[in-house]
């Protein structure tokens, strides 16, 4: 009986040991020193991240891109090296490496002729020297009800017979706002704004901003732009009877073709819109629509009734039609 009850205090003696030690890695609250491997593939890098107790990875890919997961992949624009970093998040702390990246390829299109009249890119220089501002005089903002809803919003029959706005419509610290769209690294789109920015007022309570009066745009002094980066999509008719042209330098170009912005930044108005429909673009005037379609959860700020009293009920489609010309 007593080697069975020494031997049963020794068993247990051990097993609380091995349980203390694994509940001292378990509860390690930082990662482990972070391994990055990469693979390049043309244009193309696809990272995975190795750190030991890391629960989740955020990633600054160095080309604006800043994905989530141990694997991810960005697409480069341009060749050049790239410090990309990775960040291990442990239950506490977290644990960062960095790694250069070489990538000898870039995306052959990127010298396109809608991106080279966006950015102004010359050629000689290697700068981005378009500087978009606001068209003086009446038609610098349109805004209407969509007439029918397509398959895509990309396709919609433009009318821009409510074109209107005049002169002194809209505040003039509000239309003093210069954007770049730059064809370098991280394709940066730049939106430099003067006295305030203007604040579409559908979204400005969501955004947390003042209001004056429920169908008035404010121009907010307290706005920041974020950091961004742009990119432009083609996208193709969808059938014989859904069709769309771009004006593109007095070309008309089959399809839509869509600037795309990150982060949450927008032309113009602080609204819904990241992405905008090209109208018309040349090397002096650019014409943009977007979809500014009321969200669902309007009502939360406003009274559903009197939105729809007025014509826009929530969920209802809106769209806005902006005329920006070059700065000389």
């Amino acid at each position: 009986m007593k080697k069975f009850l020494l031997g049963f205090i020794a068993l247990t003696v051990l097993s609380f040991s091995a349980c203390k030690k694994d509940d001292n890695t378990t509860n390690n609250d930082t990662p482990g020193p972070v391994k990055i491997t990469y693979n390049v593939d043309g244009n193309s890098v696809t990272y995975h991240a190795e750190a030991e107790n890391a629960i989740s990875y955020a990633w600054d890919l160095g080309n604006g891109e800043t994905p989530s997961g141990q694997d991810v992949t960005g697409t480069y624009t341009f060749p050049g090296t790239y410090t990309v970093k990775c960040t291990a998040k442990g239950r506490v702390n977290d644990t960062k490496a960095t790694v250069d990246v070489d990538v000898t390829e870039g995306d052959p299109d990127v010298f396109n002729d809608v991106n080279v009249a966006l950015s102004g890119y010359n050629s000689e220089t290697g700068e981005s020297e378009a500087v978009w501002v606001w068209a003086t005089g009446p038609g610098t903002m349109g805004d209407g009800p969509r007439i029918s809803s397509p398959d895509t919003v990309y396709f919609n029959p433009i009318d821009d017979s409510w074109w209107q706005s005049e002169e002194g419509d809209l505040p003039e610290d509000g239309l003093d706002d210069e954007y770049s769209f730059k064809l370098n690294q991280k394709m940066e789109y730049v939106n430099n704004f003067g006295t305030a920015f203007m604040v579409n007022w559908a979204w400005a309570a969501s955004r947390g901003y003042a209001l004056p009066g429920i169908w008035e745009d404010v121009a907010y002094e307290g706005y920041e732009a974020p950091q961004a980066s742009w990119s432009v999509e083609h996208i193709d008719n969808i059938n014989d009877t859904l069709t769309f042209e771009t004006n593109i330098n007095g070309t008309m170009m089959p399809g839509a073709y869509v600037i795309h912005l990150t982060n949450h930044a927008s032309i113009g108005m602080e609204s819904a819109g990241c992405d905008y429909q090209i109208l018309k673009l040349t090397a002096d005037t650019l014409w943009i629509r977007y979809d500014n379609t009321f969200p669902e959860d309007l009502g939360n700020y406003y009274d559903p009734d009197v939105l729809e009293s007025q014509g826009a009920a929530p969920g209802d489609p809106d769209e806005a039609y902006l005329k920006l010309v070059r700065k000389k």
